[in-house]
Formats: structure tokens, C-alpha cells, sequence
């Protein structure tokens, strides 16, 4: 299963969607999760505060480029974009931590 995460290290989620300009993909559910690629995106927030409106076409954009993965797992998301992401058909996971660890734990959901 593809689970992509918003990391600015590349080795702790800790990066709150809206301020992530990549995705890092990882295959998980068989042995150790492992890096498959990272898809540069759109940043969702561009820094106008709370109260701004839905940016759809983004969220369109970051859902196209995620391509076959359905999940991400990110530090935080307003609830807005969450819901349109989860309309767009990608599951979001809001929690932080180290990467691997909590690929270990998420992919349990599933």
C-alpha cells in the first residue's frame, strides 16, 4: 500500500499540510516501509491566515499528483481541506512522529 507523509527531514511527520510543498511516498505493509518517490506539489496555504477560503483546484492538483496513493498521513489539516481531500478519495491522518514508526501503526488501519 502507498502512504505518502509531509516531513520536512525526511524522518519525522511534522509538517502541517497546508505549508508542504512535497509528499514523500512509501510502500508499506510488507517488511520495512521504504521510500518509493516524492511528489512535489502546489502549498495548499499560502499563508493568508485562518478563515481562507477552500482552494479546491489545489487540493485537486495535490490529489491528481498522489496518483495511486490514497492515504497521507500529515502533523495537521484544517478541517475544510480534510474533507475535500477525503471527497477527492484520499484518507487523511493527522499525527506526528517519526515516519517509520508511525507507517508501522497506521498501516494497521488498513
Amino acid at each position: 500500500m502507498l502512504i505518502a507523509v509531509t516531513s520536512s527531514d525526511g524522518k519525522h511527520i511534522d509538517t502541517h499540510f497546508g505549508k508542504a510543498d512535497r509528499f514523500l511516498v512509501y510502500e508499506v505493509g510488507v517488511g520495512e516501509p521504504a521510500l518509493l518517490y516524492e511528489v512535489q506539489a502546489p502549498r495548499y496555504c499560502g499563508g493568508t491566515g485562518p478563515g481562507h477560503s477552500l482552494m479546491a483546484d489545489k487540493l485537486a492538483a495535490i490529489a491528481t499528483g498522489l496518483g495511486a496513493c490514497r492515504v497521507v498521513v500529515t502533523a495537521m489539516i484544517g478541517e475544510s481541506p480534510k474533507e475535500e481531500m477525503e471527497r477527492l478519495g484520499v484518507d487523511i491522518i493527522s499525527i506526528s512522529g517519526p515516519v517509520i514508526d508511525v507507517l508501522k501503526e497506521v498501516i494497521k488501519l488498513y
